[in-house]
């Protein structure tokens, strides 16, 4: 599937060949599944494959396809111009878009968030909230649609965009480099596979991309039936304060997520395990500066919300403890 713009059509690696970063891809699978979580941020150092992970997104669904914004793109590229060839050739004075709107209905994907232009981050990112932007330009204003999933990585060694901005990201993930020696060389072997025979590689995982794409078809129709209940709205909601965050995205994102979640798993309804899944990533890039440089977990975040009464609140009022979570995250990682 070649990404929007492209004349030829490009080999794309598939989503479920990519190695572990299970996080990263639920994250993004929720993101396409409920786009109201508002976009995905991925941090990490350069090779970790963030890039590759975004790009394979596209060979989930085909009516879906990733707009990429290059790198020292300025405001008439991305939101479009007078279309001066045009007006030269017929008089006609008429708008070139930008890609903004070609990425309509699509992914947005913008590689090194952080060093985009703080005005340029802002259009793009009130775009992505209210699905459409205004162009003026020499006497010409006009409203374009530009419903999008927003994507950004970024390397956190290169610095930090504004808490303001962060926090309009509804989630944020670490893509981690693996530290196992098996996990790299069956990236090397990936890579090399798919470079050496691309469609020898891709029917390699033909079924398990066919089963994927299948359910996140069904998780996109299913996901505005879920419901939450109003005391797991409270619950979740009680928890964000109690970390701290102020920003009401916090729990927007949450329980948007969450919603993406139980889509994902079959049901029309939310559970606490899907709150404790989401939460981490919803929270990630809000905490104080100190606790987003690393991965942020239920664990720190159930700290957070019991710290000094914690057996009182434990257990009032309906509460569900945490462990039965952690074994079961905890045993996944061992099977790993």
């Amino acid at each position: 599937m070649p990404r929007l713009g492209t004349t030829e059509r490009e080999p794309m690696y598939p989503f479920v060949a990519v190695v572990d970063q299970e996080e990263a891809k639920e994250a993004l699978l929720f993101s396409l599944i409920n786009p109201a979580v508002h976009g995905v941020l991925l941090l990490g150092q350069k090779g970790t494959g963030k890039t590759t992970l975004v790009r394979s997104l596209s060979t989930l669904l085909p009516e879906i396809q990733v707009v990429e914004l290059p790198l020292g793109s300025g405001e008439e590229m991305v939101l479009g111009t007078v279309d001066a060839e045009r007006a030269l050739a017929t008089g006609e004075v008429t708008v070139k878009p930008g890609i903004l709107s070609r990425a309509d209905g699509h992914v947005l994907y913008i590689d090194e968030v952080n060093l985009l232009p703080d005005h340029l981050m802002d259009v793009i990112l009130d775009a992505a909230a209210t699905g459409r932007y205004r162009l003026e330009r020499e006497g010409i204003s006009r409203d374009f649609t530009a419903r999008f999933v927003l994507a950004g990585s970024m390397n956190p060694e290169e610095g930090w965009l504004r808490p303001q901005l962060l926090d309009r990201f509804g989630l944020a993930v670490h893509v981690l480099a693996l530290q196992s020696v098996q996990g790299r060389g069956e990236v090397f072997k990936r890579a090399q596979a798919f470079e050496m025979d691309p469609a020898g590689f891709t029917a390699r995982f033909e079924k398990e991309q066919r089963d994927v794409s299948n359910r996140l078809k069904a998780a996109r129709e299913r996901v505005a039936r879920v419901t939450i209940s109003d005391d797991l709205l409270a619950k979740t909601i009680e928890a964000v304060i109690r970390t701290g965050i102020h920003t009401h995205r916090a729990e927007l994102a949450t329980l948007r997520a969450a919603q993406a979640r139980a889509a994902w798993k079959g049901r029309e309804f939310v559970t606490w395990e899907d709150i404790q899944s989401v939460m981490p990533l919803a929270l990630q890039h809000r905490l104080p500066s100190k606790d987003i440089q690393h991965v942020v977990t239920w664990e720190e975040i159930e700290e957070k919300v019991y710290k000094g009464g914690e057996s009182e609140n434990r257990h009032r009022n309906g509460w569900i403890p945490a462990p039965f979570y952690r074994k079961k995250k905890a045993r996944g990682k061992e099977r790993r």
